[in-house]
């Protein structure tokens, strides 16, 4: 049983309306007829027929509520590290589905801040999302916390918040056979290009930043890890586009040339975004307030 079914019928038994009952969970109506269906088939009973403008609980789904009002409300809302988090005694364990290029730049930040605000509190970030679907529901059935990306879910039921912006640039070999000190628009489309193969808006991340259309990229190498991307730069003649602060980590070791990029390109934007049930969560907000904290200096 999806413990999500009985809460939108809890709900709906409240309420005695789809629309409010959507309203509240912060879901479609829609949705909350399908998870009406579900039960329906699960009970193989009506549960609700209508009356007047509105519907009315059928006797069994009167019964079924009494049974498990009390152990749906312990379940959804009794925990008390929920309701009175405390950072210096908890030892709840937080969620948080990233990529691991941002992993590279918010993890050691944010357990360092743990480490002196919530010393027992464990953080796991093991979890990486390419399907937007999946997302959805891992946030809905909070089987993650936050989810951490660079593009806002705006699907009714999730909020979103912007964690940092990150500003482009182009990294090459140091001893680069033309490119030395600057890049032109010509050489830059004219040499062999490595590519980050995260995608934003069902797009390559240049794409969706620059703010009109450029030529076509020859890409002779392609990977989901920028840092994996601009290493192959160092032992090549191909240009990589990486984030200013992946290049600020990588350059000085692996002798790059990190250049501001020749034509204009916006900064590409990092979210975090979570489930509207996790709005009164205390630790949710800690959580929140804690990576809030140590991106101040990126917005």
């Amino acid at each position: 049983m999806d413990l999500n079914l009985l809460k939108t019928f809890d709900v709906v038994m409240k309420t005695r309306s789809v629309n409010d009952a959507a309203e509240s969970l912060g879901i479609t109506a829609p949705a909350v007829s399908h998870a009406l269906n579900r039960l329906r088939e699960q009970y193989q009973d009506p549960l609700f027929v209508r009356k007047g403008r509105g519907i009315a609980p059928t006797n069994f789904a009167i019964e079924l509520h009494a049974e498990i009002q009390e152990p749906l409300n312990l379940l959804l809302n009794g925990a008390k590290s929920r309701q009175h988090f405390n950072p210096q005694a908890s030892q709840r364990t937080f969620r948080i589905s990233s990529h691991k290029d941002l992993d590279l730049m918010l993890v050691p930040p944010l357990i360092d801040y743990r480490d002196r605000h919530a010393p027992n509190v464990q953080l796991s970030a093991d979890i990486e999302h390419v399907d937007e679907g999946n997302r959805q529901d891992d946030l809905r059935m909070r089987k993650v916390d936050l989810i951490i990306a660079t593009t806002p879910l705006d699907e009714h039921g999730y909020h979103n918040e912007l964690l940092l912006y990150l500003p482009l640039v182009v990294v090459c070999n140091k001893n680069h056979p033309r490119i030395q000190g600057s890049i032109t628009h010509q050489q830059f489309f004219s040499e062999r290009h490595l590519l980050w193969g995260t995608q934003r808006l069902n797009q390559d991340i240049l794409d969706s930043l620059v703010s009109k259309p450029q030529p076509a990229r020859h890409i002779v190498y392609k990977t989901d890890s920028i840092c994996n991307a601009v290493m192959m730069a160092a032992q090549t003649d191909w240009l990589c586009v990486t984030s200013q602060w992946h290049a600020d980590l990588l350059a000085p070791n692996q002798q790059l040339q990190v250049l501001p990029l020749p034509f204009e390109l916006g900064a590409l934007p990092v979210y975090m975004t979570w489930h509207h049930s996790q709005q009164q969560d205390t630790g949710h907000q800690w959580l929140k307030e804690s990576l809030l904290n140590v991106t101040e200096r990126y917005r």
